[in-house]
């Protein structure tokens, strides 16, 4: 499972979205909420001191 993965399943856990039976619309929401989560997780990591990205 990759980390976009791990976090639409939680974001959808959160939002109570079954993402198999949603309607489009609410995929579209899930969609934009799990970028946003994504987005925040990774500013979150580039505060850590003891993170390092990987170069190259």
């Amino acid at each position: 499972m990759t980390t976009h993965d791990a976090i639409r399943r939680w974001v959808a856990e959160q939002l109570n979205i079954d993402p198999e039976t949603a309607e489009p619309t609410e995929l579209d929401h899930l969609d934009e909420v799990t970028a946003a989560a994504e987005a925040g997780y990774v500013r979150a990591l580039l505060h850590l001191r003891e993170y390092h990205p990987l170069v190259g």
